[in-house]
């Protein structure tokens, strides 16, 4: 029932992300490649800290070639929880990373977003719907909230990227010289529970 809840959720949350891009957008020219953590935010239910994200997705010219050539490309999204300390470097709580892997395939000519973490797989009739889907992450559960103290102050960050290891060796030494087959956003902080 709760993973049926859940489910629903992160449904709603793809349908909002598809209402304010529309499938017919493509993306204007001049825009930039890159990607960008746009919001972050996270709230206790169920005594699980649960996280909501935005992010940009704007993936370069080679990279769309690559993909439509046949090369998958695997998303990370890293998440690191800290304890906040007076003296000492702030303390690791968790480190998790959500992995999608992107593919294209030819002969329905459909986009395939495949969650690597849950295995659970959805196709897109254009690149930018999945994009839209996969620049949404709505109540993720993080952390329960058993693993932290009551009176410490926690945060979190955040960032975005493709993996380059995914890579094929070719692409890979590529990935470490030019800008456009590595893309990955900034880490973003924010205080996990305010």
């Amino acid at each position: 029932m709760q993973r049926l809840l859940t489910f629903r959720r992160w449904l709603a949350g793809v349908a909002l992300s598809l209402a304010v891009t529309p499938l017919w957008a493509e993306q204007p020219p001049a825009a930039e490649p890159g990607f960008e953590v746009v919001s972050v935010s996270s709230r206790l239910a169920d005594q699980v800290v649960r996280l909501d994200a935005l992010f940009e997705l704007r993936f370069s010219r080679q990279l769309v070639e690559a993909l439509q050539n046949g090369v998958a490309l695997t998303l990370l999204i890293e998440i690191e929880v800290s304890k906040e300390r007076d003296y000492l470097w702030s303390a690791t709580v968790a480190s998790i990373t959500q992995r999608y892997q992107i593919s294209y395939r030819p002969l329905t000519k459909h986009y395939v977003l495949d969650n690597l973490n849950s295995g659970v797989e959805f196709q897109f009739p254009s690149l930018e719907s999945l994009l839209a889907v996969a620049s949404v992450l709505s109540d993720f559960p993080l952390l329960d909230s058993s693993l932290l103290e009551q009176d410490a102050r926690y945060h979190g960050e955040i960032r975005v990227s493709v993996d380059r290891d995914s890579f094929p060796v070719p692409l890979r030494l590529m990935s470490y010289v030019a800008d456009d087959w590595y893309l990955s956003s900034e880490w973003l902080a924010w205080p996990l529970l305010p």
